[in-house]
């Protein structure tokens, strides 16, 4: 058997932070380890790794929690002298990696977050390891994008891009991309029934008309305008329900009150159910008849391929990555970016004619699985390292 490679996977997430981690631990659960000798470089708190086993000496804790630009909102790198004393704190971190790098003897890093790109880029740079950087997400221009795209430029990473729209975003910084849609294991990701508890813990009935949003509590996630669409929506519908799944980060925790607020301020404040951070999306689901994400410019959207194996309909806007996931009109609908009349006449639409709703819903659960399966995603993966090892 040939000598497998030595990949080094880090991330710095404490808890599940969007979707990075939960991708992390598919690829993981489905990487051939006949292929792969995975190191895990973790925080020194992790609770979001489960699923997998793994031997003691396949994980080192790393990232301390209290490091300070690890603390920081992705929007706010690179913008301050705050930040760059951030930066210059981080220099015996980056060394202190390098040298675990060497001392593991890696033969690929592998970084799984927007700040593990910059530090690990860094510590692969100075310790002379290849370097992929698995990126999902979309930065607005600003100092955070000029921040990455330098560190792209100088440490040369071969960028895994999640859509074709992230490959887009990190075009400037001219490194070899490969486009890898997410995916999930349609086996881990079931179709469940319905539950009466789970019904009545929501505060729903068996005739409401449930509307779900599934998405961390931030502003570009799109919740206001949803929230502005679902008023009308609920004019017209009395018996839509709008349930919203997700939680706001520690530097957004007044969001969530923003958004209440904004309800109450519409009328429609009884018809919403906020459940806060849920691990029993298959559950939600299978209440759920149709699933809204209206993002202004989301890097792809994981949760649109969940809700598609649910054989659920879905509701996207026209920026991002959706579009390369749901087939307008076959397996949901694609609205325009921001615009609250488009969004809620399309909810209305698919709430007044269950019948098309319920076979685009089984329209996207075939194309979800025949096209969206993690096992398409990881192998793909894997050729990125065979190609790196060989060149």
């Amino acid at each position: 058997m040939a000598e497998r490679i030595r990949v080094a996977y880090l991330d710095h997430a404490a808890d599940v932070g969007g979707g990075a981690e939960e991708a992390l631990v598919d690829l993981l659960r489905f990487v051939d380890r006949d292929l792969v000798d995975a190191l895990l470089v973790v925080a020194e708190r992790t609770d979001w790794l489960r699923g997998v086993e793994f031997a003691e000496d396949e994980i080192v804790r790393f990232f301390p929690e209290s490091e300070e630009i690890l603390e920081r909102s992705r929007d706010t790198l690179g913008d301050s002298r705050s930040n760059l004393r951030s930066f210059s704190r981080s220099v015996g971190p980056v060394r202190q990696l390098a040298r675990l790098l060497k001392r593991h003897r890696v033969d690929i890093v592998h970084t799984n977050s927007l700040k593990t790109h910059v530090l690990g880029g860094l510590a692969a740079r100075m310790a002379r390891k290849p370097l992929v950087w698995d990126v999902r997400d979309i930065l607005d221009p600003g100092p955070a994008r000029k921040l990455l795209l330098n560190v792209a430029r100088l440490t040369r990473p071969h960028i895994i891009a999640m859509s074709a729209a992230v490959g887009r975003f990190l075009e400037p910084a001219h490194c070899a991309t490969t486009v890898v849609h997410g995916g999930r294991s349609p086996e881990h990701f079931r179709q469940v029934a319905p539950s009466d508890e789970l019904r009545a813990e929501l505060g729903l009935t068996p005739d409401d008309e449930v509307i779900t949003v599934i998405a961390r509590l931030t502003p570009w996630k799109g919740h206001m305008v949803l929230l502005d669409a679902f008023r009308a929506v609920h004019v017209e519908r009395p018996q839509a329900r709008l349930v919203v799944v997700g939680a706001p980060t520690f530097w957004e925790e007044t969001y969530l009150t923003e958004l209440q607020e904004r309800a109450t301020d519409l009328g429609c404040a009884d018809a919403i159910r906020w459940t806060g951070f849920r691990d029993d999306i298959p559950a939600i689901l299978a209440l759920t008849d149709l699933m809204v994400l209206p993002s202004f410019s989301e890097p792809f959207g994981i949760v649109i391929v969940e809700a598609m194996i649910a054989g659920k309909p879905v509701i996207v806007c026209d920026t991002g990555g959706p579009p390369e996931i749901v087939e307008d009109g076959a397996t949901g609908l694609i609205v325009p970016t921001g615009k609250v009349g488009p969004l809620a006449d399309a909810m209305v639409d698919l709430l007044s004619h269950p019948d098309r709703a319920h076979e685009m819903g089984q329209r996207g659960r075939e194309r979800a699985v025949a096209q969206f399966d993690i096992r398409h995603s990881v192998r793909q993966i894997e050729d990125i390292y065979r190609r790196i090892m060989a060149g």
